[in-house]
C-alpha cells in the first residue's frame, strides 16, 4: 500500500492564479492581468497572462501603484484613470488608463496582495467589465491561498525536518545536502507566493593560516566557535549551514529588502566580537527573476570581492 502524497498547496496555488489570469485576459477587455504579492513595501507580480505591461517579477513600489488605492478604497473597477478623480493625478494614468483590483487575502486576514488587471484603452462603459466576476475571482484566490498555505504546513513541517536532520559532523549545523532541501524549499515559495528570501555567504579568514601554524585541531576548534556564533545570532527566518570548508550559508525568509544589510552584518559583527575575521555577501531572490540558487552565486560572488578589498 502506498503512502498517500501530501498536498503541495504552492503548486496547487500557482496553477488556480494562473488559470484565473488567463481566463480574465480572454473573457474581459483589460489586456494584462496578474497576481501579486505585496511584501516589504513593494508589489511583485507573480502570475501573468504573457508578458505585457506586467510581467513575472516586475516589482514596483507598493506606495505608487494603482492597487494601494484601490486597497485604501478606491473604486475597484475605473474605466477611464483619467476621469476618476481617485486615480487621475497617478503618474501612470495616462498609460493604464482602464483598471480593475481586489485584495488577496492570507490565512490570517492580511493582505497577500492584489489581483489586478490593466489597459492601455478606456472602457467605453463602466459595465464593459463585469464588477462581480473580478470580485469572485479574487475571493476564490483568497480562498485558495487560505487553503494551499494550510495544506502546506505539515508538508513543509515535515520537510524541514528532514532538512535539518542533515547535520555537519563537525560543527552540528545544517550540511550541504541539507542546505539543499532549504533552498528548494524556498524557491517553491518564492515562485509560487513572493515569498521574501534571501541569502548570504559567510567564509572565515585565514583558516589555512591557523591549519599550517597551529594544526588542524586548531582549525576545527575555529569551524566550531564560528558555527556556534553564526546559530546563536540566527532568528527564527534563519537557517544556518555549513556549506563546505570554510564556508558557511544563511538562508533568511521575510526580510525587507530595505533591511538585508543591516540583518546580515549582524552575522559578520558577531563574528568579529568573537575574535573570528570573515568575509561576507548576500542577495535575495526575486520571482520571474533572481531564483534562489542565483542569489547564492551573487551572494559568493560578493563575498569573494569583500575578501579582495580585506586582503588589498
Amino acid at each position: 500500500m502506498t503512502t498517500p502524497t501530501a498536498l503541495n498547496g504552492a503548486d496547487l496555488f500557482s496553477a488556480a492564479a494562473q488559470r484565473i489570469v488567463d481566463y480574465l485576459n480572454g473573457h474581459t477587455p483589460l489586456t494584462d492581468w496578474s497576481v501579486s504579492r505585496v511584501a516589504g513595501g513593494e508589489q511583485v507580480h507573480l502570475h501573468v497572462h504573457d508578458e505585457g505591461m506586467l510581467h513575472v517579477g516586475r516589482r514596483v513600489p507598493w506606495d505608487d501603484t494603482f492597487c494601494i488605492r484601490m486597497s485604501k478604497g478606491a473604486a475597484r473597477v475605473v474605466p477611464d484613470a483619467l476621469a476618476d478623480p481617485d486615480y487621475s493625478d497617478h503618474p501612470d494614468a495616462g498609460v493604464i488608463r482602464a483598471y480593475a483590483g481586489i485584495p488577496i487575502l492570507d490565512d490570517e486576514g492580511h493582505t497577500f496582495g492584489t489581483l489586478c488587471g490593466v489597459g492601455t484603452e478606456p472602457l467605453h462603459r463602466s459595465d464593459d467589465l463585469d464588477a462581480e466576476l473580478v470580485e469572485l475571482m479574487g475571493d476564490l484566490l483568497s480562498s485558495q491561498l487560505r487553503m494551499s498555505r494550510i495544506a502546506d504546513r505539515e508538508r513543509r513541517a515535515a520537510e524541514l525536518a528532514e532538512a535539518l536532520a542533515q547535520t555537519d559532523g563537525l560543527t552540528g549545523l545544517v550540511n550541504r545536502r541539507g542546505w539543499d532541501l532549504l533552498v528548494q524549499d524556498a524557491q517553491e515559495r518564492v515562485t509560487a507566493y513572493g515569498d521574501p528570501v534571501a541569502v548570504a555567504v559567510i567564509d572565515l579568514d585565514g583558516l589555512k593560516t591557523v591549519n599550517d601554524t597551529q594544526g588542524h585541531t586548531a582549525g576545527d576548534e575555529l569551524l566550531r566557535r564560528a558555527a556556534a556564533t553564526l546559530a546563536s545570532t540566527a532568528s527564527r527566518s534563519d537557517r544556518v549551514a555549513r556549506y563546505g570548508g570554510d564556508e558557511f550559508a544563511i538562508l533568511s525568509n521575510n526580510v525587507p529588502l530595505a533591511d538585508l544589510d543591516s540583518h546580515f552584518a549582524r552575522f559578520v559583527d558577531t563574528l568579529t566580537a568573537e575574535g573570528i575575521r570573515a568575509s561576507s555577501g548576500h542577495a535575495a531572490a526575486s520571482a520571474g527573476d533572481i531564483g534562489v540558487v542565483d542569489a547564492f552565486g551573487h551572494a559568493d560572488a560578493a563575498m569573494y570581492r569583500t575578501k579582495l578589498v580585506r586582503r588589498a
